[in-house]
């Protein structure tokens, strides 16, 4: 094997490595969707109870994004992940043993920092393995890989609990985190051979208030939270339970809606990237995918919808729209100075996660008032209506640079093409 083909095969087998402790990370997402009726029964919590245990996973997430990117400049992605990896599994076996709603609280707790490592980590890793003109395609596969693990906690998983206790299924659950932790130990390198990692200045640790002033920031983090924050707390504790309590669904019929939607948002991730770059564009994207999103929580929430192929084209529909994440990274990306972009991004993300984490028990606490189902999805159609306000003020990038005119010590200036 040729010097070559060896640094190939080492970072395709590192990069599987890592993509497993994502793909894993968005199982333990998505999974209270579809352990939503076993962890009620068996904790005895109501539904505002349920909403907050699954949003402490957003919340952790979203705290620790920022910080997380911090560790992994300082430390490698090496050690971050599989410092990550052992917390998320911690996290799963706590949840596996807990008897109370305050322990099963500090598992999604855990897995929620743990993931937030993970997925700085994986992205630096992309960015040190990989050529840049390979990146976007790179990050966007690892996308669609990590949504593999959100399918699995759906209707696959669902499948699993007619035939073993959910508590036995996060016990395998945190054993494949540690044995993921362990590989990445032992295979994963920060740099191929040869490299070294750029220290982390001064400067960049200043770019976060420049970030947080950044024009272009804040109509693209309300346009995602409008499309990927509602998608990622309705897929990810009330997508289920919306079609056994008011449908009729069992667990498992339920759980294949939700498992379309995210094939549905795991493939649009990747597809709406490569179209959004060959035609040069990223606003008409951003604000289509806003309307649809609008569009599909309004429909779920104000019309008379079946649970069969109307139901299914609903589900479809928000997932597709929360696709739109991919852009408003790589406009957002050509929006800002390159020294605070990355930092930019993470804000983004935690703030979409944020939303996410909020939607979550307010969702809950609608129901807890018997205000209904339909007040409830008026939650997220009023946010993705917020989302779509806020894309119409976003920035046409053209697929270029755009950074001086963002620059707060720099006059605005228009880009054109």
């Amino acid at each position: 094997m040729t010097d070559a083909a060896g640094r190939r095969a080492r970072r395709l087998l590192a990069w599987s490595v890592l993509a497993g402790c994502f793909l894993l990370g968005f199982f333990h997402r998505f999974a209270p969707a579809t352990f939503a009726d076993a962890l009620s029964t068996d904790l005895d919590v109501t539904d505002a109870q349920l909403g907050a245990l699954a949003s402490w996973h957003f919340w952790t997430y979203t705290v620790a994004q920022i910080p997380a990117g911090l560790l992994v400049d300082r430390h490698g992605t090496r050690r971050c992940v599989a410092v990550g990896s052992t917390v998320t599994a911690a996290g799963a076996l706590l949840l596996a043993v807990a008897q109370n709603l305050v322990t099963a609280s500090a598992g999604p707790l855990l897995t929620g920092a743990g993931l937030s490592v993970v997925f700085v980590g994986i992205m630096k890793f992309n960015a040190a393995w990989f050529s840049p003109e390979r990146y976007g395609l790179v990050t966007g596969v690892t996308m669609l890989l990590a949504t593999c693990g959100a399918v699995a906690a759906g209707s696959p998983t669902a499948w699993l609990l007619e035939h073993f206790p959910w508590r036995g299924l996060f016990a395998v659950a945190a054993a494949a985190g540690l044995a993921l932790s362990l590989a990445v130990a032992a295979l994963v390198r920060n740099h191929p051979a040869g490299s070294a990692s750029a220290p982390v200045s001064g400067a960049a640790r200043g770019g976060l208030r420049d970030a947080f002033r950044s024009r272009a920031l804040w109509p693209l983090l309300l346009a995602t939270a409008g499309t990927n924050g509602t998608f990622y707390a309705f897929s990810g504790l009330w997508g289920v339970p919306l079609l056994t309590d008011t449908r009729g669904l069992s667990n498992t019929a339920a759980a294949w809606y939700t498992t379309a939607a995210l094939t549905v948002y795991g493939i649009g991730c990747l597809a709406i990237g490569v179209w959004s770059d060959r035609a040069g564009r990223r606003k008409p994207f951003i604000l289509g995918t806003s309307a649809m999103a609008l569009t599909g929580w309004a429909c779920l929430a104000l019309l008379p919808w079946d649970a069969g192929w109307q139901g299914l084209a609903l589900y479809a529909l928000v997932g597709a729209a929360a696709s739109q994440v991919t852009v408003s990274f790589a406009a957002l990306k050509e929006a800002v100075p390159a020294h605070i972009a990355a930092t930019a991004l993470a804000i983004l993300n935690a703030g979409c996660f944020g939303v996410s984490a909020a939607l979550q028990p307010l969702f809950g606490l609608v129901l807890d008032a018997e205000l209904g189902w339909d007040r409830a999805l008026a939650l997220m159609a009023g946010t993705s209506a917020l989302g779509l306000l806020a894309a119409r003020a976003s920035r046409e990038t053209w697929c270029r640079p755009v950074a001086p005119a963002d620059s707060p010590a720099a006059p605005e200036t228009a880009v054109k093409r």
